[in-house]
């Protein structure tokens, strides 16, 4: 072989081996992303969160109490209102004749009475009517909700559930905003040996004991459960317990 062809023979196999490292070194990266975004969708899905008036990022209000029919249209998506639903912003209120809802926006703390007929909306500034004018709150000032969010679904199995401290009379309610149905809300003892409550269109008002401990299970058609631990504390807050389902 001449060296000319020893020379071309070393070069061909010089760049065989720079494109053989640079081919490792992006699947080396690809590897790394993938990685990271498994990482990072195992932390984010399956988990639970805790949080005072937080809730979802849109969720402006929640219902205080409710006589006759209103509907309330979000996204294009009509629904009667019950107690303790959550309200979103733009959300739209058609209140029948003689119907009357009393509202607690929690972003302003303020508290609305809303009496049919009349069409009104639901912002993050407050309420406004069908002809854009503010609606005036009524007196004083509203208890702010306490969220509870799980997120994903997250199924515990001999885990530790996610814990609440709540009031001696609390308000709970369960809302769905999961793909999967919910069979049946319960609420038992520490030792999950007697059922205290069953939930009515998920919400119930129980009456719980000073420094008792209690176990909210959240039944899914799936199977799986859903549990989380609340601490009933006369100094609590008395603003609702909304637990998020997603």
């Amino acid at each position: 072989m001449t060296a000319d062809a020893i020379t071309m023979t070393n070069r061909t196999r010089a760049g065989q081996r720079r494109r053989m490292d640079t081919d490792k070194t992006g699947l080396a990266g690809m590897v790394r992303g993938v990685l990271i975004l498994l990482a990072i969708a195992a932390g984010t899905a399956g988990t639970a969160s805790h949080s005072a008036a937080q809730g979802a990022g849109s969720d402006v209000a929640y219902v205080e109490a409710i006589t006759g029919r209103v509907l309330a249209s979000a996204q294009g998506n009509p629904t009667f209102v019950d107690v303790l639903d959550v309200i979103a912003d733009r959300t739209r209120l058609d209140l029948t004749a003689s119907s009357q809802l009393s509202i607690c926006h929690y972003r302003t703390g303020k508290p609305f009475t809303l009496r049919g007929p009349l069409r009104a909306s639901v912002l993050m500034s407050g309420i406004t009517g069908e002809n854009g004018i503010a609606v005036d709150p009524s007196a004083g000032t509203c208890a702010a909700p306490v969220f509870s969010i799980f997120q994903g679904g997250v199924v515990y199995r001999g885990l530790e559930p996610m814990k609440a401290n709540v009031s001696l009379q609390p308000s709970i309610k369960v809302v769905n905003r999961g793909l999967g149905s919910i069979r049946r809300v319960a609420l038992w003892d520490g030792m999950r040996q007697n059922i205290l409550a069953i939930f009515d269109r998920n919400m119930a008002h129980p009456t719980l004991d000073e420094g008792q401990s209690y176990v909210l299970v959240i039944e899914r058609s799936d199977g799986s459960e859903l549990k989380m631990t609340l601490e009933a504390r006369a100094v609590a807050k008395t603003g609702p317990l909304i637990v998020i389902v997603r």
